[in-house]
Order: C-alpha cells, then structure tokens, then sequence
C-alpha cells in the first residue's frame, strides 16, 4: 500500500474524502524510479498510462509527419507535474513524446483503472481530474512564458468582419444564451436538458471596447462565454510586475466560444487577462450554479470536468504549436502537426487534410488560406476550431502572402500598362502601386530631416539580394530595396519617384526586360548581365555615355537612384565593395548634385520574420571629401574604401533600428507614428 499521507502529502484534493476510499485509489497506483531518457509516453501511441512527477525532470518534444527530429516544446521538475492526461479525453492518444530528463520518480495508474475508478467514485473522480486540470495549467504557463521571448511585431489575421472607423450599430444582435449554448464547441457534448438548465442561469455582461472582462491572477468568479464582439487573452510572466509586457495570445471573436473558463473551479485564479477589443456581450455563468447542474449525475461530474481538460489541451496543443513556429520559424510544420494530432477525429475527406501541402508554395498559399476562411465559418466544430488555431499560427505567413500577391499586382501592372502610357507615368503608377504594398508591412524610416528640399541629387543605397521567396512565377524577382527608396522615400517627399540605374537583363530574363522596359530607367552592365565582348574603347565610350545621360536627367532637376556596388549582399554583409561610378558621375555635372547616403536593412530577409528599414544620413558634395576626384584616383579610392567601412555602421544602424521597431510589439497594419505618412523613429 502505498503511503499517501506522508510520502505523497502533495496530493491536497484528498483531504475532504474518506481514507478508505483514498486508499483504494492509490492502491491502483505504483511508484518507480526511472532512469534518465526513460520514455513515459510516445506521441500518437493509444494512451495507456497517467503519471505525477514525483522527483526528477520530464521534457515534451513533438514530431512531425514521421520525422526522426524532435522539437522541444518544454520541460519540468514541478513536482506532481501530470503526464499523459490526453489519456483522459478522445482520442485517448498522447499528443507528445515525453522522457525523463534526469533519474526520475513517477507514480503511476493505467487509465483503464482510473476510468473504471471514476464511474464508481464521481466526486473523488471529479477532485482527481481538477486538480490535474490545475497542475495542466502550469504546464500551459510554461510554454506561453517560452513564447514571450519570441513575440514580435503581432500580426493576427482579421477576417474583415471589422472596419475600423466604423460605428456599430446601437442595437448590437446577441443570440439567446440556449441558442449560444447549442452552438459552443464546448458544450456540445452535453444534454439539452442541461444547456436549457444552463440557458436560464446565464448572466449576460456588456463590455465596451477596451474595458477588462477579467485579469490574470485574480480569484475568477465564473465561466464566460462570448456571445458577441470581440476578446483578447493576453498572458504575462509575473502578474505582479506592472511593467513587464504580456504575450499576446489570440483573440476571440466567434460567438459561443470559451473567454474565461478558471471560475468553474473553486481554487482556480484566471490564467489570462482579456480585454474586450469592441463592443462586446458575454454570457456568465457563476460557479455555484455550475457544481449545482454538474454534480447532480456522476456521468455529468465527470464529463464536466473531463471537458475542461479538454479546453486546456487544446490551449496547451496550440501553444505548442505556436512555439514550433516561433523556435524553430516553422509555422507550416506547427500547423502540420496541429492537423496530424486531430487526424482520428477528423473525416478522412475533410479538406483540411489537403492545407500542410497547400501551405508549401508561395503559389499554392492564397488556396490555403481561402480554404481555411471557409472552414472556419462553415466547417464542422474541430474543422473550425482547427481552422482558426491555424490561422492563429499563420498570421506573420498572411502577411507575407499578401506581400506577395501584392508584387504580383504591381508586376501585372507595369506590364500590362497601355502601350501610349509614357514611362514617367509608368514609373509614378509603379510608386502608387508600391507604396500600397509596403504600407501593410512593418518598416521603419530614420533621417527624413536629411533629404534636400529640391530635386536633382544622386542617391546612393546599399543594394541587397532578393530572399527566393519573393520570386515570382515567371522566375522574376522585383528588387525591394530600390523600389522601397524609390516610392517611399522619393515619391512621397518629391512626387517623383526618380530615375535609377539598373542593368541590363541576360537574355532568358524575359521578366525583368518585359518590366523594366516600360519603365525607361537608364541600363548598365553589370557583371550579372551577359558578358559583352568589347574593346577597350568601347567600354570607355560606353561609360561616357552613362555620364552623358546621367547628368542630363540630373541637370533637369530629376533624381538619380544607383548603388555604387554594383551588386548586391546579404545584409549581414553589406555593403560591398565600392566603385567610383557614382562618385565621378556627381564630379562630371555642373553644378555639382549632392549625393544622398541611404543605408538599407532586411530587405533581402523573409517577411514574416523582419522589420524593412532604412536610414537616410546626411548629403554631401564629393568634392568636399576628395580633392579634383575626377582625376585623383589615389585619393578617390582611398575614400572609397574608408567610406565603405564608414557606411558599415549606418547599416548596422538600420539593423538596430528594425530591432528596436521589432521589440516594441506594435501592430504595423496602421503606424503608430506617422510623419509625412512613413513611421519614423
């Protein structure tokens, strides 16, 4: 018999029953030492086994689609941390891989006994399933505290069901609390009888927007259901430091789905803090009435309680899934395994099976996404809970998808613009197009100050490859960094967006010539351009020719766009090595144009991941810095290569700059701070 008095003293939710009765409950029960690497459970194995830690260290790690890597998902040495509670809820499968992470004790029951235990003895079975229910939630606390080191610039998918700016309507339509009832997830598993019981208990609040429903740590007083509007749970690490900032959970905006759930136990705080983010009604349900309803049948004891657990599993699993994607940036793979732990309870012809490969290609990504919008409204309940918890993970891979539809808009654009079109127009169509593009992405601009009050000045930028996510289907890839400055800096300060410098297309670019040939910039090779068998002579006239039409644009007040590279780098890399092009090119003209220094950061990085930024530092004359640079070569190059160490640090001041941008956790759909219509420092 094991000694539960004395060496399982932790067990507290014993006290108030009968120690007979507790005693045949740890007669089912045995206690082992296990070694370090022991596996207790494995992912999708029928679950067998329920385990407290005792003493030692357990770690969770998730696999996907057969992998033989693992990915961390967490890890404890909480005593009486539960091991294997999905044993406790459909499928009856365990949802991760779990190993002893040192040498361990466990107590362990076969989940055949507890259930059989359970139908006999309700309200010790009832006791038994909250307080694992409390012991999960530290668990869940874990993996969101995780998370908070990974919350960047949020970026949730909003299905258009607000406007902002909109005013809603006085009268504001919330469904009858049976109605509601009928239609939750949570209680659908539960008697008419009940939700009618339920329906006339129901308390309904009204929030405005921004008023708190509840607040994490504090005693909850019930349950809450949402009956409209919208909700955000937010978590924080330590509710008692005021200053620390909250991780950003999800919102909640489908009528009958859970807002606050802790109240349903008598020793339960709110996990959560939820804030109403409109207008919103929600449902509540005091605990009292709770216990009162479900205590009445064993079967209903149970089944309540089991329900719970189900509702933090489902947290927890989606948490998890969270954290694959931010750890590890695999939010396709974290929606993958999200699908692959419901599978059993998913139809074998239900259309979500088809999102993991939907999800693989940039090409494939709009069919992905409309089909979960589908099934989230209009898909069975696990469709639409899995649905929204996808679309939940895939917020940073939306964004990125509109990005590049958006690209694909203004290829279409340029290429498809009516053959009379002048390229000046062109170009200004191009800008439009961009701007609308890169302001739904987070950017950050630094310097505005610094940009001359009049046209015809060069502008000079750091040039960065293009990430091969962002190549469109005909193997074109529209340069970022240049056609950021190009309308987001030079459109909107001058209403031009300029005249840049770009190469001459190798022949199988059929894209890059059909684009750039409607814009009418001026065409240099490069070393990416087809090799020219030329002379000497030739090379020179054709600089001079470069010269020769630079310098009129720039003498009719246009602005000229270049990098002085000509190449481009990874950001981490850049800039290259400098040439003397652009710098004799501003010596050659009359009166001599000033050279405007941009450093750009990011550009070249996936989208989901990163913040695009720029800085504009201040112009200058070449002529100020070399003397007669036309013909002092030595010293033309000497600057060249001081200048090239000095422009460094403003790269690496723009990569500061996106990281600060990044840790302020602002929602860049609309900016924050807006001067000329660009967020600046």
């Amino acid at each position: 018999m094991i000694d539960w008095k004395n060496e399982l003293s932790g067990f507290s939710f014993v006290e108030q029953f009968d120690e007979e009765l507790v005693n045949k409950l740890f007669s089912l029960a045995v206690i082992s030492d296990e070694q370090e690497g022991k596996v207790l459970t494995r992912q999708f194995e029928q679950s067998h086994s329920f385990y407290f830690l005792l003493k030692g260290n357990v770690k969770f790690s998730i696999s996907v689609d057969g992998s033989q890597e693992e990915f961390n998902v967490g890890e404890s040495n909480e005593v009486l941390t539960p091991v294997g509670w999905s044993g406790f809820r459909a499928p009856n499968r365990y949802a991760t891989n779990v190993v002893c992470g040192s040498e361990s004790r466990v107590i362990r029951w076969l989940h055949k006994d507890l259930n059989a235990f359970f139908e006999e003895h309700s309200t010790l079975g009832h006791a038994f399933i909250f307080f694992v229910l409390e012991k999960s939630v530290l668990l869940l606390n874990h993996v969101r505290t995780a998370l908070i080191k990974y919350n960047n610039t949020e970026w949730d998918i909003d299905l258009g069901q607000d406007v902002d700016g909109q005013e809603e309507p006085e009268n504001i339509p919330v469904p009858e609390p049976l109605v509601l009832l009928r239609k939750s997830p949570f209680f659908e598993i539960f008697s008419e009888h009940i939700l009618n019981e339920l329906a006339e208990l129901a308390e309904k609040r009204w929030y405005l927007s921004g008023d708190r429903i509840f607040t994490q740590g504090e005693r909850a007083d019930g349950f809450d259901l949402l009956g409209h509007g919208k909700v955000a749970l937010s978590y924080i690490d330590d509710p008692q430091n005021k200053l620390e900032e909250s991780e950003f959970l999800r919102v909640i905006h489908r009528p009958g789905y859970v807002v606050g759930w802790a109240g349903a136990d008598d020793i339960m705080h709110n996990d959560v803090t939820a804030i109403a983010t409109k207008n919103t009604v929600v449902y509540h349900f005091k605990r009292e009435d709770l216990h009162r309803i479900f205590t009445r049948k064993s079967v209903n004891t149970i089944k309540f309680a089991k329900r719970l657990l189900w509702l933090v599993s489902n947290h927890l699993r989606a948490a998890r899934a969270r954290l694959i994607s931010e750890r590890y940036e695999l939010e396709i793979l974290a929606v993958q395994n999200l699908i692959e732990q419901n599978a059993t309870q998913l139809s074998v012809n239900s259309p979500l099976h088809k999102v993991p490969l939907l999800l693989r290609s940039a090409l494939t990504l709009g069919d992905a996404f409309q089909l979960l919008f589908k099934l989230e409204q209009e898909g069975n309940t696990l469709e639409q809970s899995l649905s929204r918890l996808s679309l939940d993970i895939l917020g940073r891979v939306f964004k990125e998808h509109e990005f590049f539809e958006g690209l694909k808009g203004v290829y279409e654009a340029v290429v498809e613009a009516p053959k009379e079109m002048p390229p000046a127009e062109v170009r200004v169509l191009t800008a439009n197009k961009f701007i609308e593009v890169f302001e739904k992405v987070p950017f950050v601009i630094k310097g505005w100050e610094n940009l001359p009050d009049s046209k015809g000045n060069i502008f000079i930028f750091n040039h960065l490859l293009n990430h091969p996510y962002n190549t469109l289907p005909n193997n074109f890839q529209l340069t970022l960094d240049s056609h950021f400055v190009s309308a987001m800096i030079l459109h909107r300060k001058y209403g031009d967006p300029g005249i840049r410098v770009v190469r001459v297309p190798r022949a199988e670019e059929y894209g890059h010539q059909d684009y750039y040939g409607r814009l009418g910039h001026i065409n240099v090779y490069t070393s990416e351009s087809d090799k020219l068998e030329e002379t000497k002579e030739m090379r020179f006239e054709r600089r001079q020719r470069f010269y020769t039409t630079a310098g009129d644009y720039i003498k009719k007040q246009n602005n000229l766009i270049l990098s002085p590279e000509g190449m481009s780098f990874e950001t981490e890399d850049s800039p290259g090595l400098f040439k003397a092009g652009a710098f004799r090119l501003a010596a050659s003209i009359d009166p001599e144009p000033l050279i405007v220094p941009m450093a750009v950061a990011n550009f070249d990085k996936r989208l989901n991941r990163s913040v695009f930024a720029l800085v504009i530092k201040e112009p200058f004359k070449i002529s100020d810095l070399v003397e007669n640079p036309e013909h002092n070569k030595e010293g033309l190059f000497k600057f060249l290569n001081d200048y090239k160490q000095q422009y460094r640090g403003y790269v690496e001041e723009a990569i500061s700059l996106s990281q600060s941008v990044a840790k302020q956790k602002l929602n860049l759909k609309g900016f924050e701070k807006v001067e000329n219509g660009v967020l600046v420092e």
